[in-house]
């Protein structure tokens, strides 16, 4: 299915990867379409179009903790899909959504889609907002992921820069949860548009090991060709005793697959991605 697609927020990660899957589809960046413009989303052309998959978003976690940043959360992770759902009310359009694992405090393990919301920072506040936005369209699925991995910059990408310039980085080993491959959440857009499953909330990301970002990044090394003991272990509360803004983390971000994997959808692993993707990255960027 690309016929009558528009993908919004196509330079980021996810956009990217969903240009690979979707190569027909309309994709508009920031200046083409800005979401939090009320006036732009319903003033674009949206005839014969059957499909709009959101993929823009204000993603900076700690950015949002400032006043500019806030402000610029809000506009385009809650009044951008508002307006998106009013696009989709009047045109009668499927609407396509990302969500976060921040909407979680990260108290419980394995989030199930059925938790209570409970987000600890301005991030995962705007991003619960658009979830409850987004489901007030009739056609909608809302993708909850976590840990983002796609083409840009990202969390192995710096890991193998400082391995390769011989730093030893400081990683949390209190945070934990499953890499979300951009792939694999095209991947899945993509089976349940195909499969007219049921419309709603759906938790997604590779399969694999629960880890901490310090136990990934020492995975990292390795795959480098690196000594794993390099990454230095740290708490969150020292890690980010100096960092201001810091958004709050959630200290379990692993998704419970089963509602997914209920609709014929088997999630990929992550560690032969992961393996794969880093020894691939250029040993000089």
């Amino acid at each position: 299915m690309s016929k009558g697609i528009v993908i919004l927020g196509c330079n980021g990660q996810v956009g990217r990867a969903l240009q690979e899957i979707y190569p027909k589809a309309t994709a508009l960046g920031h200046q083409q379409l800005d979401i939090s413009d009320e006036e732009q989303v319903l003033g674009y052309d949206w005839s014969g179009v059957d499909v709009i998959i959101n993929a823009a978003a204000f993603v900076n976690a700690d950015g949002s903790e400032t006043r500019e940043g806030r402000t610029k959360a809000w506009q385009v992770n809650a009044v951008g899909p508002r307006n998106l759902v009013k696009v989709a009310l009047e045109h009668d359009i499927t609407l396509v959504h990302y969500s976060s694992d921040y909407v979680f405090d990260g108290t419980n393990k394995n989030h199930g889609e059925d938790e209570s919301l409970s987000p600890l920072s301005v991030y995962g506040d705007v991003k619960a907002a658009g979830d409850l936005l987004v489901s007030l369209a009739p056609r909608h699925y809302v993708l909850r992921v976590s840990w983002v991995i796609g083409d840009g910059h990202n969390f192995p990408r710096t890991m193998k820069r400082l391995a390769d310039m011989r730093i030893n980085p400081k990683v949390v080993d209190d945070q934990y949860g499953r890499p979300t491959f951009a792939s694999e959440i095209a991947r899945a857009t993509k089976h349940l548009l195909d499969a007219k499953a049921e419309y709603g909330l759906y938790h997604v990301s590779n399969s694999g090991p629960i880890k901490s970002w310090a136990e990934l990044a020492e995975d990292i090394f390795e795959y480098a060709g690196h000594d794993r003991d390099r990454v230095v272990k740290v708490s969150t509360q020292e890690y980010s005793k100096d960092k201001i803004p810091f958004a709050p983390r959630p200290m379990y971000s692993d998704m419970n697959l089963s509602k997914l994997h209920n609709t014929g959808f088997i999630s990929e692993s992550y560690q032969p991605l992961l393996e794969n993707y880093v020894k691939n990255i250029a040993a000089v960027e």
